[in-house]
């Protein structure tokens, strides 16, 4: 059973501020969700923070919510499923969101969903390639990398950040700072057509100002769940994408269903 009785502590809390023989009337305080007196994510992950952790640091980030759980199996070999992203509690700032890698749960049964909070330890990675596939100079995937993830209460998942689309086309400058984080994109346009690659969807976005030409631009997938090429149609406009941002070579946007993807 879950802890719902944490919700308790969200509430306004009344503190007196009566001072000897004033007869001041109690003054009130209102706290936000508790979220513990561990670390923030950005201030492990963000490489503008002087003293920050490393890469290869055990950490403690405390007040984290569950923004999307990876159910969907793509690939439909098992290996394309089970990532579970998160992002600091009321973050909204760059470097808030982060994916966990083989996490172990407290208790052990507990299945999380978006929205729930979560205190975790692990250690903080910055991956410079993916098995024996290894990525451009200055690219990383920063992960927490099997972690201990402790329930703390349930809550709502935060709201996506409106984002530039082309802030996705340049990693090191603007892109790496959105990983891991629930985002929305406006405007934007397929190039083309969705592909389709063992079982994985993709295809490139463009908008007002992006080089057509350039490999390196962001994509929409399917890792989230079951879009497929018959989705959409070729060269489709789009009023808005939303989902988590990914990486393998190209940063991407893994909407979480099907209202996460709004046609104009």
């Amino acid at each position: 059973m879950r802890a719902s009785f944490f919700l308790g502590a969200l509430g306004i809390v009344a503190l007196a501020a009566c001072a000897e023989g004033d007869g001041d009337p109690p003054a009130t305080k209102v706290l936000g969700p508790p979220v513990g007196s561990g670390n923030r994510i950005r201030e492990i992950a963000d490489p503008g923070i002087a003293g920050r952790p490393g890469p290869g640091a055990v950490v403690n980030v405390t007040g984290v919510t569950v923004v999307a759980v990876d159910n969907f199996d793509e690939t439909k070999n098992g290996r394309s499923r089970g990532t579970i992203y998160v992002q600091d509690l009321g973050g909204e700032q760059p470097y808030s969101g982060i994916g966990l890698f083989a996490p172990a749960f407290v208790p052990g049964d507990l299945r999380v969903a978006a929205g729930d909070v979560l205190d975790l330890r692990g250690e903080y990675q910055e991956n410079k390639n993916i098995g024996t596939a290894v990525f451009p100079e200055g690219h990383v995937l920063p992960q927490l990398s099997r972690p201990v993830a402790q329930f703390r209460y349930d809550f709502t998942p935060p709201n996506p950040v409106v984002i530039d689309v082309n802030d996705l086309n340049d990693f090191v400058g603007k892109g790496r700072r959105w990983i891991g984080m629930l985002v929305t994109v406006k405007n934007v346009k397929l190039d083309g057509r969705l592909g389709e690659n063992s079982g994985r969807v993709t295809g490139f976005l463009t908008a007002k100002g992006t080089n057509p030409d350039d490999r390196n631009r962001p994509t929409v997938t399917n890792e989230l769940f079951d879009l497929k090429p018959t989705d959409v149609g070729e060269n489709q406009e789009f009023a808005s994408i939303t989902g988590i941002v990914t990486y393998f070579f190209n940063l991407h946007i893994a909407p979480r269903n099907a209202a996460d993807v709004v046609k104009k």
